[in-house]
């Protein structure tokens, strides 16, 4: 299943480069919040998106959102957005950049980061903003029966992208690439 994916991997790994896509697009940050607890194990925290009229609407996401013109850099986009959507505070310093990547049908250029957190977390969630959050193991993406595939329009051109099913809920698109990236990043960490 994996192989399947490295045509779409190949264009996201160009992205960086496309400094015309970047000027023309709405700037974004997004945070995998990778919650370790003795207790619970190593989850990932996802958010369902409110309902609202927008190519996004009801989407499972992680949290972040678009740069405002006062943010000077997308690093503080992503902790401000945290703030907002979950009423956590996360430290700038402590944040990690992964590959961004571009999402065509809204012309968003997203910048992914992570962070690993090891102490509990009190959410207080934005219901304009989000419907639910899910705390989802690492064991779930890491496990190859949990992966599937769906085909997008990469810049025009067809391909397969990872798509998971989680309690009902679709984790597809962007963020479905960006945890499959993560979570090879992980395993290849741990080799």
């Amino acid at each position: 299943m994996h192989n399947r994916f490295e045509k779409v991997l190949g264009l996201i790994n160009q992205i960086p480069d496309a400094t015309s896509i970047k000027e023309n697009a709405k700037l974004a940050s997004v945070v995998i919040l990778h919650l370790n607890d003795q207790e619970l194990g190593n989850r990932i925290l996802f958010i369902k998106r409110s309902q609202y009229d927008g190519h996004h609407s009801e989407q499972m996401a992680f949290p972040g959102g678009k740069k405002d013109h006062s943010d000077p850099d997308l690093l503080y986009t992503a902790q401000r957005e945290v703030k907002e959507e979950l009423g956590i505070d996360i430290d700038t310093s402590e944040l990690k950049s992964l590959n961004p990547h571009w999402i065509p049908i809204s012309n968003y250029w997203i910048q992914p980061y992570y962070i690993e957190i090891d102490k509990k977390l009190d959410f207080t969630i934005n219901k304009r903003e989000i419907n639910r959050i899910f705390e989802i193991p690492v064991s779930f993406f890491k496990d190859p029966d949990q992966l599937n595939f769906h085909e997008i329009h990469y810049n025009g051109e067809p391909v397969d992208s990872p798509r998971y099913a989680y309690e009902g809920e679709d984790i597809w698109g962007a963020t479905a690439l960006i945890i499959y990236q993560y979570i090879k990043l992980i395993d290849y960490k741990l080799t």
